[in-house]
């Protein structure tokens, strides 16, 4: 059994407390005066959300069967919740959401630190470790942006924690109840992102293997028994109920999916990962600087998922992939590694200062090894960063279609229009629109969630499981005759193509190229045409005044 947590002195207590309020509120304020989320993507999980509160649980448009649209089923709940306390209160929702599971990640971190911590001082000494932990996670440009912009990636590094704290609960003495804990917890973790499988499965095994003592056949079989079982359950009901086991976004953003898109090779993992490592790398350094023999088993236990699930993450277009968020979930590996290695460092230090002499070989072997980690760390940056280079430089022999095939009576081009701006004026059209209007589009975030009673054709597939599993298909689009097109993004060039090449679009459509930045198009002898043309022109005016629409429309160019 170990001894009592040694006696912090109250100044020190009250410094600590002080550096965590501070960091804190500095971090909640910044948050506050940093304005509305404008990441497209959370707005989905709020289309969602207004359906689920109107009875329709994970159906995307009103009236259609549910659908697997939503990459985190936990976050989903936490936006649904947080929208019944605060309806219409859109980018406050989601901000809310993803800086409650923040400050959740924060919390966790510290009591896991705290909690697993071995040296007298930072056993179960929370303040000391939320002044020394805080200040490296939260002050990073990384943790602020995705604390911002509502999605589930804070949720999901949440649960991460979580999943580490169960295996090394169970690992410190094993039993059929901690091992049912941890398969419950590797559950919540999938379902907070499925790419936290690797670590849900990988991280307890290892916990287990080489971490516990005694008898661990047992606990072993419990919880790999029930974890299987859980999972094969839930992916059964999510086929059944859902339509497919896993989120339409892993089957539409796989590689080379949508023909000619410019974005394949510029959504680059390599700059992406060395953002993530950039962020993790004060806990790399601490792991590479302070560790001993007795702690390398720790380390496995944590940087091998980790590992693996970074690894994994180039099967995927990390489309919107800002700031490493793929990559972001297994950060709290490399924070839970570096402070304990760091503990167990300090709690063995005493018995390496025993002889004079031991101070100054101390000191060299710290500087030493510091210089190996930042040698390491920057080999590493140059590395990714030259096969970031390396993988883009792959777009320039890549095949992307034409976007021409029409032509204009005007003779200057439309003002530019901000995208973000854009996606208002297209949201203030389909919310306007009679309910049941269908809008088809690539870019459907924000109008998803202003518009919950239009229908949204989702050309990406990622809430739509015919394009999801078959790709884009003019036909099928044309099938579901929309009412209105907001043009895919021009990235989508094959996309664009077909539907420009469909005699479809010049027969039932006026065509409007670069309106609202990618071109709107309405369907003319659509049941609802002269409502929307109306909404139309008092919405062009608004936008481009003084600029006639009928100088804009195009007219098909002769093949």
């Amino acid at each position: 059994m170990l001894p009592a947590r040694a006696r912090t002195p109250n100044l020190l207590r009250l410094l600590f407390a002080l550096a965590v309020v501070a960091v804190v509120l500095e971090r909640l304020l910044a948050l506050l005066h940093a304005g509305p989320t404008d990441f497209d993507d959370a707005y989905m999980y709020l289309r969602y959300a207004h359906n689920a509160l109107a009875g329709q649980w994970l159906a995307w448009n009103p009236g259609e069967a549910p659908v697997y649209g939503v990459t985190s089923l936990l976050h989903f709940l936490l936006v649904t919740l947080v929208s019944g306390l605060l309806p219409d209160r859109h980018a406050v929702v989601l901000q809310t959401a993803s800086g409650v599971a923040a400050l959740g990640l924060l919390a966790a971190l510290v009591t896991l630190c705290a909690r697993f911590a071995r040296d007298l001082l930072l056993r179960g000494n929370f303040l000391l470790w939320g002044a020394v932990l805080l200040p490296f996670v939260c002050l990073r440009e990384a943790f602020f942006f995705h604390a911002h912009t509502g999605m589930d990636t804070m949720l999901a590094a949440l649960a991460n924690t979580a999943v580490v704290f169960a295996s090394l609960w169970l690992a410190e003495k094993p039993s059929s109840t901690r091992a049912l804990a941890a398969a419950g917890v590797g559950l919540l973790a999938i379902e907070a992102r499925p790419d936290n499988v690797i670590i849900a499965t990988l991280c307890p095994l290892l916990a287990l293997a080489l971490l516990a003592p005694g008898p661990r056949l047992r606990p072993l079989l419990v919880w790999a028994g029930t974890l299987a079982c859980v999972v094969l359950m839930d992916l059964t009901l999510k086929w059944r109920l859902l339509g497919t086991p896993l989120p339409l976004a892993f089957y539409a953003k796989q590689p080379r999916y949508y023909g000619g898109f410019v974005g394949e090779f510029t959504w680059n993992p390599f700059l992406f990962l060395e953002v993530a490592l950039a962020t993790a790398s004060p806990f790399l350094v601490a792991s590479l600087l302070f560790a001993r023999r007795a702690s390398i088993r720790l380390l496995l236990v944590l940087f091998i998922p980790a590992a693996a699930t970074l690894a994994s993450l180039f099967s995927v277009n990390q489309i919107m992939g800002h700031l490493g968020r793929f990559y972001f979930p297994s950060l709290p590996l490399f924070v839970v590694a570096g402070a304990l290695v760091t503990d167990r460092w300090v709690q063995g230090l005493p018995d390496e200062l025993r002889s004079p002499e031991s101070a100054p070989r101390l000191a060299r072997s710290l500087l030493l090894r510091l210089a190996c980690a930042l040698l390491a760390l920057l080999g590493g940056a140059q590395a990714l960063q030259a096969a970031g280079r390396a993988y883009q430089a792959r777009a320039q022999t890549q095949a992307l279609a034409s976007l021409g095939g029409y032509r204009i009576p005007a003779a200057a081009p439309l003002p530019d229009l901000d995208s973000w701006q854009a996606s208002l004026e297209i949201a203030r059209l389909a919310a306007d629109a009679p309910p049941g209007t269908s809008f088809a589009m690539s870019e459907h975030g924000m109008v998803g969630a202003y518009a919950s009673r239009a229908v949204i054709i989702d050309l990406l597939g990622l809430h739509d499981r015919i394009f999801a599993r078959n790709g884009f298909s003019a036909a099928e689009l044309w099938r579901r005759q929309p009412d209105a097109i907001w043009m895919p993004h021009p990235d989508h060039t094959q996309m664009l193509r077909d539907i420009l090449d469909s005699d479809e679009l010049w027969q039932h459509y006026v065509f409007y190229p670069d309106a609202f930045t990618y071109g709107l198009a309405l369907r003319k002898d659509g049941p609802r045409y002269a409502v929307l043309a109306e909404l139309f022109a008092k919405l062009w005016q608004s936008t481009y005044p003084g600029l006639r629409p009928e100088d804009y429309l195009a007219r098909q160019s002769r093949r």
